[in-house]
C-alpha cells in the first residue's frame, strides 16, 4: 500500500473529463460517509487511474488517500492491505483506492468491501477496473475514450510543435481517443519525428489496452518463470547453435522465456496445452504504463516453415485479448504470406526466425546488470 503520486507531467497535460471530475467531486466531496464503494471502469489507457490522481491533486482534502496498485503488486493480497490499513489509520478519513481489480472476483470485490469499510475512518472506496463489475451496493463512471476535441487538446500540450491540422486530425483519428495511445504517439514522435506518416497509417487504440488479464481467459498466467543453473540452456546452447533443433518444444519455450529475461523483459510461461495457445507473456515496465507480448513458439524442423495460417490466428489473439503486441517465434523461418500479412501489421506483429533466436543466444548475458 502506499499514498497515491502524481507526475508533474500528468499536472500540466491532463486534458477535459469535466463531466467524470464532477462526478467524483459530488461523490468524494461528501461530508457523510455513505459506505458505498464506487467501481470506475474502462478499457486500459484509457485514463482511469489519471483521472483519480489528477482529482485528488486538485482538492485540499481533510481525507487521506491510500492506494493499492494490484498491476505492480500482484501477489499482495487482501489480507496483507487491510493490515496495513489498520497500522495507518488515524483519525483523519481515508480514501481507499484499488487499482487495477479485474482480476478479483466479484466475491473478493464483496470481501474487500466489508473488510475495509470495517474501519469506520474509511470514508470512500474506489475499485478501478478494466471489466464490468456487479457488487450488492456500489455506483459505477464507465470511463470511454476522450472526444475527438479532448484529444486534439492533449495533442498539442504534448506536442506542442505540431502545426499542420491535418496531420493533428490523423493522429486523433489514430489514437480513438485514448490518453495513453495519444502519449505513447507523441513519445514516438518525439525519438523519430519522420516516422508521423508511418505511424498514423495504423489506429494505435490497440496498443493502449495493456491488459493484465485477458478477457475470455484466453491466456492462463502462471508464476513469473524461474531458471535455474542446469536449465541454462541459452548458456549452454551458446556453445553450439545449431542443438537448438534438438530441444523438446517445452524446452523450446523455455528458452525463449530466459533469453526475453535477459533482455529486460518479465516473463510468465503459460500451462502446456494442445491447442496451440499462446506460451509467454512477456511484460514491460515503462514510462508510459504496463505492455504485454503475446509470444507463441513454434518448435519446427527446419525444412517446416511457418504459413501465413498461424500467423493470422496470433493476429487474431492479439485483437480479441487486447494486448499491445504479438510476436511468433520459430526455430525455422516463414513463408512469403506470413511475412507479407506481418507487414500489414507490422505495429503490432512481430516474426522471429532461427537466425534470429542464434543472434538472442549468442547476445545472452552480454547486458551490465
Amino acid at each position: 500500500m502506499q499514498g497515491y503520486t502524481l507526475s508533474e507531467n500528468l499536472t500540466k497535460t491532463f486534458t477535459g473529463r469535466s463531466a467524470e471530475l464532477e462526478w467524483l467531486d459530488s461523490r468524494l466531496s461528501r461530508h457523510s460517509y455513505s459506505f458505498t464503494p464506487m467501481i470506475i471502469t474502462g478499457a486500459g489507457g484509457v485514463g482511469k487511474t489519471s483521472l483519480i490522481k489528477y482529482w485528488l491533486s486538485t482538492k485540499r482534502l481533510t481525507s487521506t488517500p491510500y492506494w493499492l496498485d494490484l498491476y505492480a503488486n500482484k501477489e499482495y493480497s487482501l489480507d496483507d492491505f487491510v493490515n496495513q490499513i489498520d497500522k495507518v489509520r488515524h483519525g483523519d478519513s481515508m480514501i481507499v483506492v484499488i487499482d487495477g481489480s479485474e482480476a478479483w472476483t466479484e466475491e473478493q470485490h464483496e470481501q474487500a468491501v466489508s473488510k475495509i469499510f470495517n474501519y469506520k475512518a474509511v470514508s470512500a472506496l474506489i475499485f478501478t477496473s478494466r471489466k464490468q463489475v456487479k457488487l450488492r451496493r456500489y455506483e459505477q463512471l464507465n470511463l470511454g475514450p476522450m472526444s475527438d476535441n479532448e484529444s486534439s487538446d492533449l495533442l498539442k500540450k504534448l506536442l506542442p510543435d505540431i502545426s499542420q491540422e491535418s496531420l493533428l486530425l490523423e493522429a486523433v483519428l489514430a489514437t480513438k481517443g485514448y490518453p495513453l495511445a495519444i502519449s505513447l504517439l507523441s513519445r514516438l514522435l518525439q525519438t523519430e519525428p519522420d516516422s508521423i506518416n508511418a505511424l498514423l497509417k495504423k489506429p494505435l487504440y490497440e496498443l493502449s489496452n495493456n491488459i493484465l488479464v485477458p478477457k475470455n481467459e484466453i491466456l492462463i498466467a502462471a508464476p513469473p518463470i524461474i531458471i535455474t543453473a542446469n536449465k541454462n540452456l541459452a548458456s549452454l546452447l551458446k556453445k553450439q547453435p545449431s542443438d537448438l533443433h534438438k530441444l523438446t518444444p517445452r524446452e523450446f519455450e523455455t528458452l525463449l522465456a530466459e533469453l526475453l529475461a535477459d533482455m529486460g523483459w518479465e516473463v510468465e510461461l503459460t500451462k502446456q496445452t494442445r491447442d496451440g495457445g499462446t506460451d509467454i507473456l512477456a511484460y514491460l515496465n515503462t514510462d508510459i504504463g504496463r505492455l504485454l507480448c503475446l509470444v507463441e513458439a513454434k518448435h519446427y524442423r527446419p525444412d517446416r516453415k511457418i504459413g501465413v495460417d498461424l500467423v493470422r490466428t496470433l493476429y487474431g489473439t492479439l485483437c480479441d485479448a487486447q494486448a499491445n503486441s504479438a510476436m511468433l517465434v520459430t526455430s525455422s523461418t516463414f513463408t512469403a504470406d506470413a511475412r507479407e500479412f506481418q507487414q500489414k501489421h507490422k505495429y503490432q506483429l512481430t516474426l522471429r526466425d532461427y537466425a534470429d533466436v542464434v543472434t538472442w543466444i549468442l547476445k545472452y548475458g552480454s547486458k551490465q546488470k
